[in-house]
């Protein structure tokens, strides 16, 4: 039984090998090259070049970019033919080692290209030291920065909020912010001043301003100023008052107002000459029937507006009218 010892062992390891399989061609190594970024945009933003793109999250093999060795940004005069290859050879590099992922702005001083025409490009190079092909060249015209805005002011007026600075661009563009919002573009204007018409009493509101000749080329943004604004405005004064004498009455008319914060007229009258007594108050419609009158005697009437702040208008025109 011993003797058939070595020739089962040898069947045993026979079957193990087969049960292994082919181990199959040896791979070469991932070359980690990163993907093309897709897309780079350029912006003159006062005396800086911000360069803004997101970096490629995956390489060309469709794997996970776990890092990236360096982002590398140029800039260079145009080239003929427009070839990144060619255009690569006079272009200044300005890299970014040890990138962390995400969105990413480069900022280049505006000095370096001043009243040039550029081309701009980005590329990441990957773990292995291998970079991937240059972002479609953006073109870009670096002109003399624009002054930040300064000196804001905002002034709470029967509109809106009102703002003033001081500055030097062609035309100037307003951001606003509700409390600690993150501001967002409102409106542009051609003058120092804007006046915001789409504000609410009591809101905390901050603006600020920048500079722009066009939408590649703008101001550091001005430093905020903060505004809450106050109704303090009262409505407009009632127009077109008469006075009509009834059957024992003065029949009072007048033009309805048609703010959205009003709530009532007041009603004044005087007899004989004497001093205006407010004898209505906060009437909802344009019309008050005077009852408490004696014959023979001269009254005169004015009316004023009330909103729902308590804010009233100047009198209207006085009218007349005689209790017979």
């Amino acid at each position: 039984m011993n003797a058939h010892r070595p020739f089962f062992l040898i069947v045993v390891f026979l079957l193990a090998l087969a049960g292994c399989g082919y181990p199959g061609p040896v791979l070469p190594p991932l070359l980690n090259i990163p993907s093309q970024i897709p897309y780079v945009n350029a912006v003159e933003y006062g005396d800086q070049i911000l360069v803004q793109f997101t970096q490629p999250e995956l390489t060309t093999e469709g794997n996970p970019v776990l890092n990236l060795r360096l982002l590398e940004v140029r800039v260079g005069p145009p080239v003929t033919p427009l070839m990144p290859q060619v255009w690569e050879k006079t272009a200044k590099s300005y890299p970014v080692p040890n990138p962390a992922p995400g969105a990413f702005t480069k900022e280049i001083p505006v000095a370096d290209w001043l009243n040039k025409e550029v081309l701009i490009s980005v590329r990441a190079v990957g773990s292995r030291g291998k970079p991937a092909s240059w972002a479609t060249l953006k073109a870009l015209k670096i002109e003399p920065p624009l002054p930040q805005p300064t000196a804001l002011a905002a002034e709470n007026v029967e509109q809106g909020v009102k703002i003033t600075w001081k500055g030097a661009g062609p035309k100037y563009r307003i951001y606003r912010a509700l409390g600690d919002a993150t501001p967002e573009r409102l409106n542009e204007s051609d003058r120092p001043e804007f006046v915001d018409d789409t504000t609410q009493y009591d809101k905390a509101y901050q603006y600020l301003v920048q500079a722009i000749t066009d939408d590649l080329h703008g101001s550091k943004v001005s430093d905020p100023v903060f505004c809450t604004p106050v109704d303090t405005f009262p409505p407009a004064v009632p127009g077109a008052l008469t006075a009509i004498l009834g059957v024992s009455t003065i029949e009072l008319a007048w033009t309805r107002n048609t703010e959205a914060d009003f709530k009532g007229y007041n009603v004044y009258r005087s007899t004989e000459g004497a001093p205006f007594v407010k004898i209505a108050e906060l009437v909802p419609a344009p019309a008050f029937s005077d009852s408490n009158i004696e014959a023979g005697k001269k009254y005169r009437y004015e009316v004023s507006a009330v909103d729902v702040k308590g804010n009233e208008s100047a009198h209207s025109t006085p009218a007349d009218a005689s209790a017979q």
